[in-house]
């Protein structure tokens, strides 16, 4: 009978408990009370009730802090949507990266070790980096595929020196010669293969080729020069014909004929004629060597008709009828 009205009396408690929280919401007076002013009271089980009343009441400034969180995400929807962060991004870079700026760990000094054509400031411009990365987040492997996409680089390292230095390391490809096809200029490795076009003048020292199948043999016409120095150095070019022999163009304009084989042997012979006769530096336009035993020139077109006024003034009784 006891137990019976201890627990009817805490039911009736527990529903006056209810009861005057919601009158107390409606009249807005929720903030001024505290849980811990409420009286406590045991129900059934040991239980009591101010227990039982902090699940049920929410703890003091949730509201505002629910305000203030409401407020955030709305501000930075408003932020990513309106576009702000993406010119953020772009002109500082990532927020990590200008958290790790700020903090020391930004690329205030670039190495560079192993390049021989490229400058260092070409290859730091060709790594892609900007003033907007950060050793720390930096990704070197993206780095290197960077640099490795450049022909003339066959490979790279990247590595982090920290807080605030990067060292770059390059492997360049040896360019060899120089090969021109249907007017365009390439820059080429020993074995033929293009590197990449000729874009200024740093490689005009190197050995030029022209014709279709010309950069697979140019180690054999650099290995041709190699064994005449007195004529290579007034080579300018070397056109393969056919792609069977070599025809050089001189830099004073004269062409040289040369035959398919013992090619080497007939340009000596020729440096041979023009060392003791000084023939490279007379009035001709062409010598040709392709029959062994046998050299050829062509005069120019003044030359031909000087020589010829001459050798009719010698000979009148010989003199060429006009045509």
């Amino acid at each position: 009978m006891d137990g019976g009205g201890r627990l009817l009396g805490s039911l009736t408690a527990l529903r006056g408990f209810l009861a005057a929280s919601a009158l107390r919401a409606l009249l807005g007076r929720a903030e001024r009370e505290s849980p811990e002013d409420w009286p406590a009271r045991p129900v059934r089980g040991g239980l009591r009730l101010r227990n039982l009343q902090r699940l049920v009441w929410p703890p003091r400034g949730l509201g505002s802090i629910a305000a203030l969180s409401l407020f955030a995400i709305v501000g930075a929807t408003g932020f990513v949507m309106g576009g702000h962060l993406d010119r953020l991004r772009a002109e500082h870079g990532s927020v990590a990266d200008m958290l790790a700026r700020a903090a020391g760990f930004g690329i205030n000094e670039i190495v560079v070790t192993g390049n021989k054509e490229l400058s260092r400031e070409e290859v730091v411009a060709l790594s892609g980096l900007s003033g907007r990365d950060s050793v720390a987040f930096l990704d070197v492997g993206a780095v290197r595929d960077t640099l490795k996409r450049e022909p003339l680089i066959a490979d790279a390292d990247v590595r982090k020196l920290l807080p605030d230095k990067l060292a770059i390391n390059v492997t360049e490809r040896q360019p060899f010669a120089l090969w021109q096809l249907d007017g365009a200029v390439k820059v080429i490795a020993a074995d033929g293969t293009v590197i990449d076009d000729l874009r200024d003048e740093r490689f005009t020292r190197l050995p030029f080729v022209v014709g279709p199948g010309a950069n697979k043999r140019v180690k054999e016409y650099a290995a041709l020069l190699e064994a005449v120095p007195d004529i290579r150095s007034q080579v300018r070019a070397g056109m393969l014909i056919a792609e069977r022999r070599w025809t050089l163009k001189l830099k004073n304009g004269v062409d040289v004929k040369l035959p398919e084989e013992n090619t080497a042997d007939a340009l000596r012979k020729l440096a041979f004629l023009n060392k003791t006769d000084r023939v490279l530096s007379k009035d001709i336009i062409l010598v040709d060597l392709r029959v062994p035993g046998r050299v050829a020139f062509r005069l120019t077109e003044e030359a031909a008709a000087a020589r010829n006024a001459a050798f009719d003034k010698k000979y009148p009784s010989k003199a060429r009828k006009p045509t």
